[in-house]
């Protein structure tokens, strides 16, 4: 399922954040960024997103790769907030490179499964939102 699924299905109940956090695949940083290999895998999975993008170094230019990936991947449905240039947001809560946090009501995190990208699985998610919910 994906996390858009998820936030349709339990948006009323739960508080869905995005936080946009560094750029993960910089390509003026990043070792594959810009390859031929690299364009070559977005091109053939099918990732509409930016993948050319070189690290923004202002908030605005943080903001536009954003405001792309949350029109790409959540339709501009889930809400996406964007971590400042400082990175507070992926220190504390270590989000790179990719994150699943669930956190209750007395802020205390209930679900989070580890380094992603292969930890960052939504369906996974639901079986620990419906439980949480139903202690309510």
């Amino acid at each position: 399922m994906r996390l858009t699924q998820l936030f349709e299905r339990y948006k009323d109940d739960v508080e869905f954040i995005v936080v946009y956090v560094k750029e993960a695949h910089a390509s003026d940083r990043w070792a594959l960024g810009r390859s031929r290999t690299q364009r070559a895998l977005h091109a053939f999975a099918g990732n509409l997103s930016l993948t050319d993008v070189a690290e923004p170094v202002t908030l605005a230019q943080r903001r536009k790769v954003a405001a792309s990936c949350q029109s790409t991947l959540f339709g501009d449905r889930v809400p996406l907030y964007v971590d400042e240039m400082d990175n507070h947001v992926a220190d504390l809560y270590t989000a790179r490179p990719t994150r699943i946090y669930f956190i209750d009501r007395e802020g205390r995190v209930v679900y989070n499964p580890g380094i992603g990208p292969f930890g960052f699985s939504p369906d996974h998610l639901e079986p620990v939102i419906q439980e949480t919910l139903a202690k309510r």
